[in-house]
């Protein structure tokens, strides 16, 4: 008992690292190594020259991203950065950031970076595994080979309870990252879940290998 709860401990401290790592990376991808990182960037010097600094007061900050997209509700840039400012911890207005990365979503449905950092929101500060679940399964399905959507299903699923998700999930992202400094963590957790009971649940489809689709169990 003391062993599995040492082991209980070790995969949380490591889920959270993962978690704010792909965070972090779907932050710098989008700033970054995106289509938009001049409009993301230019947004940013835009913000400061109209007297909003890192420095600035939520209050100015969200009035300023407000009144940016009153203008212009199809301003991507000032959507993303008022997500961005509802999900800190400082804040702590998690429903609102998610609310956001919709928005966003509307008009960018393809983006798989802000997938992940809305399901990371949802996962880690609304506790809504089932529905970081559907985010990433979506995700998944629009970048098969993407390693980290796939890491990341694994964690929410195996959080809401669907350890046959999870299971296909992790052996997607080992076949995409078998050299992963998670990798040997991965496949103690897919072992451990692989000797738990079968539970039979409905099924939807999710892209588990590339080019092909197999049925992924979900819970209602």
């Amino acid at each position: 008992m003391l062993l599995d709860r040492k082991r209980i401990n070790r995969f949380t401290r490591w889920a959270a690292i993962i978690l704010a790592i792909i965070f972090l990376l779907s932050f710098i991808l989008m700033g970054v190594g995106s289509s938009a990182t001049g409009n993301f960037l230019a947004g940013c010097a835009a913000s400061e020259q109209a007297g909003i600094t890192p420095s600035s007061s939520f209050e100015e900050k969200e009035k300023f991203y407000l009144d940016q997209i009153a203008q212009n509700p199809q301003d991507n840039i000032s959507i993303l950065q008022l997500a961005g400012l509802y999900a800190d911890d400082s804040v702590g207005r998690f429903t609102d950031a998610v609310t956001y990365y919709d928005r966003y979503l509307e008009t960018d449905p393809k983006n798989v970076d802000v997938r992940l950092r809305k399901a990371s929101v949802q996962m880690t500060k609304l506790k809504d595994n089932q529905a970081a679940v559907s985010t990433l399964t979506e995700a998944t399905a629009m970048a098969p080979t993407n390693a980290m959507a796939f890491l990341q299903l694994g964690q929410a699923a195996k959080a809401a309870g669907q350890n046959q998700v999870a299971i296909l999930a992790w052996n997607r992202y080992l076949e995409l990252a078998p050299g992963s400094e998670y990798a040997s963590m991965i496949r103690d957790e897919i072992t451990k879940l692989s000797a738990l009971p079968a539970v039979a649940l409905p099924t939807t489809t999710a892209p588990i290998s590339q080019g092909t689709q197999q049925p992924l169990p979900i819970s209602p």
